[in-house]
Parts: structure tokens; C-alpha cells; sequence
């Protein structure tokens, strides 16, 4: 992996800079605007560590302008908040830095990062014409629900300044949790009927399948009902500060399927015409296109800033082999989750590891209810 650390007059990054040395990683070391430009197009870098401010630009718009021209390169922004980049930078750590734990951020990574980032990957993104926006609005309301004064109200203003999405946040909402009362008409209503984090993820589906692709024998309203209670079931899982991204990778794990299906209309009929329903297809996708949908999706989240805590799980929510060499975290909730909703047995040693044996009947009897 190849680190270049852009930083300004301050030197900001030069602790940083120290410990790079002493652990013998690959990394340049620039001052400036141009200089940064200068490097990137000489040399090719896997990572960018960016201060808070270089000349006159924020640490943020040089990154957003660097995603458009170099998008296969980790985004890592140093700021006083580090919640300030969603979005922009896959990782904000705030000042004063601590150098070693941006180190092991970064060699944690390393791995996942070339996965999703193979030449394949990029240029079947790149030629899809229609692709799944950002959820924006969603990051709007995770970084509001991260405030100390939330309240229902405010949480509704920002829904609500998209009309179209409102319109289908309600509509979803009343079909999925349709009661014997009288419907919900209000976003307020909803947050009084299903709470914030129902509807914060009903919100991310709507936005990221708003554009509705027509794709034959793929139903989207099936794929957003499987994600939402991938994500229930996973958030179940996990300790209560892992909640939040547990609901987010349930919600895309599967998010990398629409754009695999677009790439070409044949290779699409002739995998559904082979495909096993509710199975495993992992070797049929890579054997029909050459990719699987979870490094696609991967891809996909790279490239909108979302953290590699997050991408992790999308790529590995079908490799229990790579899970079981890490702590029960967000990924394996993803996995167990997924394969449960689906009704899937999962891969025994998985659960032998993790001592999940016990609990197995009282998840799989959630799942039922989810489904």
C-alpha cells in the first residue's frame, strides 16, 4: 500500500509522518495544494491522509475533488470533527491526531481495499448508465441522530424537504407495516408507529432504489423487504454501539445485485434461467460475469465514503471462512442474518466458533417473524 500524506504549513501530519517511518511503510510526504496534484499524477497511491486545510481549500472539497479523478484511493481527512466528512472520506479522525491508531486503520484495510478495487470492478461500475444515488438524505439524519438534542421534529423537517421521498417513505411504510389503525399520513406518524430506526432505514431503501430499475424476474420491493430484515435481524445481534452501522450494512448488503444485473441484459436472463432461489449463487455470478455482486456493491460504497467497517461486511456476508478470523462484530451479524432470513442453514464451524449454538433456534425463530 502506498500512503500519500498531503499536509499544510502547520504540518499537521508530521507525527504521523514519524510513525510511518518507523514502520517501514511506502508513503510520500507533500506540503500543499500543488505538490499534492504534482504526486498524483506521477506516482499511483492506495491511500490519501489530507489535513484539515491545505492553502486556501478545506481538507474536505480537496478530497471531493480527488474521489472524481482518483476513485480507487482510501480518503482519510484529519478535522477537528471527526464526523465533519460522511460522505466524502471513508475515515475523519480529529485533532490532535493519534498516530498509531490511523496506522492500524489503514493496515486493516489494505486488504478489502485491493477486492473491491480490481480493474474489472471499476469499468463495469463505470460503464453502468443508471446507478443507485447516495442515500443522502439518510446520511443527513444519521449525523442529526448523533446529536445529544435529536428530537422526532427535527428528524421530519429533513425528510420531509423531499416531497417525492416522503411520499414513498409513507407509502412503503404503510404497506410493510400495515395494521388494523388508520394509516400513516405524516412522517411523524411513522416515527410515533415504527421509531427512528425503522424508519431510517425505510428512508435509505427508498432513496436507494428511487430510480427503479426494470430489471426481468428481479423484484426491487422484494429486495427492499429481504434488506430491511437482514438489518433488524443483524442490529438484534450486535452490542448497542455497533447498532447503527449493523442496520446500515443489513440494509446494502445486497445492494451490489441491482447494478450486477444491469451490465448486460443476456448475461442477466441466463443467470436467473440457472440460478437457485434463495441459494447461494456466488459461483454462478463470477462464472456468468465475472464479478459477485458483494465486491460490486463493495465498489460502490467505496466510492460514496462509507467506512470500511461497513464494506467489509458487504464483501464477506457470504465467506463465513474469512469471518471466523475476526471478533463477532457487524460483519458476522450481516452474515448470520442474511442467511437466516433466507432460510439457509449456516456454515456449522461458523457456528461452532463463535459459540452460537445456544441462541441459534431463539435467531432463526426472529427470523421467521421478520420474513
Amino acid at each position: 500500500m502506498k500512503i500519500l500524506l498531503i499536509d499544510n504549513i502547520e504540518n499537521q501530519l508530521l507525527d504521523l509522518k514519524q510513525e510511518l517511518l518507523k514502520s517501514r511503510a511506502k508513503f510520500a510526504h507533500v506540503t500543499g495544494l500543488h505538490a499534492a496534484v504534482s504526486a498524483l499524477s506521477q506516482h499511483q497511491f492506495n491511500i490519501v491522509v489530507c489535513a484539515a486545510q491545505i492553502d486556501d481549500s478545506d481538507g474536505r472539497s480537496v478530497l471531493e475533488m480527488m474521489a472524481k479523478k482518483f476513485p480507487k484511493i482510501v480518503r482519510i481527512l484529519i478535522d477537528a470533527d471527526d464526523k465533519a466528512s460522511q460522505g466524502i472520506a471513508h475515515y475523519c479522525f480529529a485533532l490532535p491526531i493519534e498516530s498509531k491508531v490511523i496506522i492500524n486503520t489503514i493496515s486493516k484495510l489494505a486488504g478489502n481495499n485491493q477486492a473491491i478495487t480490481k480493474d474489472i470492478i471499476v469499468k463495469t461500475v463505470a460503464n453502468i448508465k443508471t446507478l443507485p444515488s447516495p442515500p443522502k438524505v439518510y446520511m443527513q439524519l444519521n449525523a442529526v441522530l448523533k446529536e445529544a438534542n435529536t428530537d422526532s421534529s427535527k428528524i421530519a423537517q429533513i425528510i420531509q424537504q423531499d416531497p417525492a421521498l416522503t411520499a414513498k417513505v409513507l407509502q412503503f411504510s404503510n404497506n410493510t407495516f400495515a395494521t388494523t389503525g388508520k394509516p400513516m399520513m405524516s412522517i411523524s406518524d411513522a416515527i410515533t408507529k415504527m421509531g427512528l430506526d425503522t424508519l431510517c432505514c425505510i428512508v435509505m431503501t427508498a432513496e436507494l432504489f428511487s430510480y427503479n430499475p426494470k430489471i426481468k424476474d428481479f423484484s426491487i420491493l422484494d429486495e427492499q423487504l429481504h434488506s430491511l430484515a437482514t438489518a433488524k435481524l443483524a442490529a438484534s445481534m450486535v452490542k448497542a454501539e455497533l447498532k447503527q452501522d449493523a442496520m446500515i450494512a443489513g440494509l446494502l448488503h445486497d445492494l451490489g445485485k441491482v447494478v450486477l444485473f444491469e451490465v448486460n441484459e443476456k448475461s442477466t436472463a441466463l443467470f436467473f434461467k440457472h440460478r437457485i432461489k434463495d441459494g447461494n449463487n456466488m459461483a454462478l455470478e463470477n462464472k456468468i460475469f465475472a464479478i459477485d455482486h458483494c465486491h460490486v456493491g463493495g465498489y460502490l460504497l467505496h466510492t460514496w465514503g462509507f467506512s470500511y467497517q461497513i464494506i467489509e461486511a458487504i464483501i464477506l456476508h457470504h465467506r463465513a471462512d474469512k469471518l471466523k478470523q475476526k471478533n463477532f462484530g457487524i460483519a458476522q451479524a450481516v452474515y448470520l442474518a442474511n442467511i437466516l432470513i433466507h432460510k439457509q442453514t449456516p456454515d456449522p464451524e461458523f457456528i461452532a466458533h463463535y459459540k452460537l449454538a445456544g441462541v441459534l433456534d431463539a435467531l432463526t425463530q426472529r427470523a421467521a417473524k421478520l420474513i
